[in-house]
């Protein structure tokens, strides 16, 4: 994948060693737009630590990276956003179900230093329950 905002190209497999907080989006979707303002929150609350990498990944086909890096910019959000490619998304619908590509329903996936992958409940979540689950996975 493709950060747009450095153009660094990049795998969940680097960031291997991190907590890994992913969302799937779409530039269009409200949910979308208060769930990302409550990362921000986190990031905030926590002092943006080195070890948690958030993951913004847009998977409307019909968006590009170009408009992803206008919305992140436009927004002031400092973290990674991608656009999936297909053959990600349809491996999120496989493997966690199709519900991860509907981005109104605000899924999220939470990856610990070794790996292991966790869903989040669907739904918005606001910072200080994101930090309640987060925090036990960057203390280990």
């Amino acid at each position: 994948m493709v950060d747009v905002r450095t153009g660094q190209t990049f795998t969940v497999g680097d960031l291997s060693g991190k907590v890994v907080l992913i969302e799937t989006i779409a530039q269009w979707c409200p949910n979308c737009l208060f769930q990302q303002a409550e990362m921000r929150n986190l990031r905030q609350q926590l002092g943006s630590p080195e070890e948690l990498v958030l993951v913004s990944l847009d998977v409307d086909i019909h968006e590009d990276q170009a408009s992803l890096k206008k919305y992140s910019a436009d927004f002031g959000y400092d973290w990674r956003f991608a656009v999936a490619p297909v053959e990600v998304a349809r491996a999120l619908g496989n493997l966690y179900s199709a519900e991860y590509l509907n981005p109104p329903l605000d899924p999220m996936l939470l990856i610990d230093r070794q790996g292991n992958v966790y869903q989040l409940p669907y739904g918005m979540k606001q910072a200080e329950a994101l930090q309640k689950t987060i925090e036990p996975y960057l203390a280990k």
